[in-house]
């Protein structure tokens, strides 16, 4: 009885694990934006290769979850021109996790997302990340398009 309740279990967590691993077609290989907007600040958002929660694809949001940006998907990066103030990000899957800056004009964030272990679907956590490290890891991340 064992074998058989193993064996159903693993068909379920494969089925499970097909279902949530995405397809995205990725840009190019992370390049600096080479120039911010007038009175803009520029915010990457990044989500470095992992093994852990691969197949999870969070919503990025800002305006305190109304406006929608894009999924972050694994190995990816997305630039934001956001208006000086305080500017709020979320990403969700069963959870949310918020970030929020206070962005000036012309300055550059990083705001680095990870997948944590959930009771279904891996939980996001985003956190701001200092450039010297951020750089580093963003390096080898693809462009995530707008339309997604």
């Amino acid at each position: 009885m064992n074998s058989a309740i193993r064996k159903i279990f693993l068909v379920a967590l494969f089925i499970l694990t097909l279902s949530l691993t995405g397809c995205a077609t990725l840009g190019p290989v992370y390049q600096k934006v080479d120039k911010i907007p007038e009175n803009s600040g520029l915010v990457y958002i990044y989500r470095p290769g992992a093994f852990l929660g691969g197949g999870v694809s969070p919503n990025l949001y800002t305006d305190k979850g109304k406006t929608y940006l894009t999924k972050i998907y694994q190995g990816g990066y997305f630039p934001y021109f956001a208006k000086p103030g305080e500017v709020d990000f979320s990403a969700a899957t069963e959870s949310e996790s918020s970030v929020t800056l206070d962005i000036a004009p012309g300055k550059i964030y990083y705001v680095k997302l990870t997948i944590g272990i959930g009771f279904f679907v891996g939980r996001p956590h985003l956190m701001v990340v200092a450039p010297e490290i951020a750089e580093k890891e963003i390096a080898d991340c693809k462009l995530i398009p707008k339309e997604n």
